[in-house]
């Protein structure tokens, strides 16, 4: 049988002090503010990248719902609200320093700022070009009118 002793306790020199404690979290706050402009830029610039797979999503999920219910649905662009309205699901308002601009045949615009894309059954579509784009970033996307496929591209 093996006896095993505890090491002995030695008094004042486990933990930090204060100071120290202070240096650290001086020195982290340090980094932080000269790391942070460099996250937010980084931040906006992918966020464009962001808004446009949200929006290349949502159209996608309205062509399998078109093939799956049996049922036309209609996505509406208003270029005068800057929102894009997917069916009955909730509405996609776009940043205030985002451009778009819709590419879409005459007799899916109504008023002059609300253009409709509408996937029928067979997963075609009316066909739309959305081009988006905030600061030097660009952001093209595609909905053929034959297939209803949706691609997207994006410009440095």
């Amino acid at each position: 049988m093996r006896t095993f002793a505890a090491a002995p306790e030695r008094e004042g020199e486990a933990g930090f002090t204060l100071i120290e404690m202070m240096v650290v979290l001086a020195i982290i706050a340090v980094v932080a503010a000269i790391a942070a402009p460099g996250i937010v830029q980084r931040y906006r610039s992918q966020s464009l990248d962001a808004l446009s797979g949200e929006i290349v999503a949502r159209i996608r999920m309205s062509r399998t719902v078109a093939i799956a219910t049996a049922r036309p649905q209609q996505i509406v662009i208003d270029l005068g609200g800057r929102t894009i309205r997917f069916g009955d699901r909730p509405v996609l308002d776009l940043p205030a320093d985002v451009k778009m601009t819709v590419t879409t045949g005459r007799e899916t615009v109504a008023d002059g700022r609300q253009a409709a894309l509408t996937f029928l059954p067979d997963g075609s579509s009316s066909g739309v070009e959305i081009d988006l784009r905030r600061g030097g970033q660009a952001a093209h996307i595609e909905v053929s009118w034959l297939t209803g496929l949706v691609s997207r591209t994006m410009k440095p």
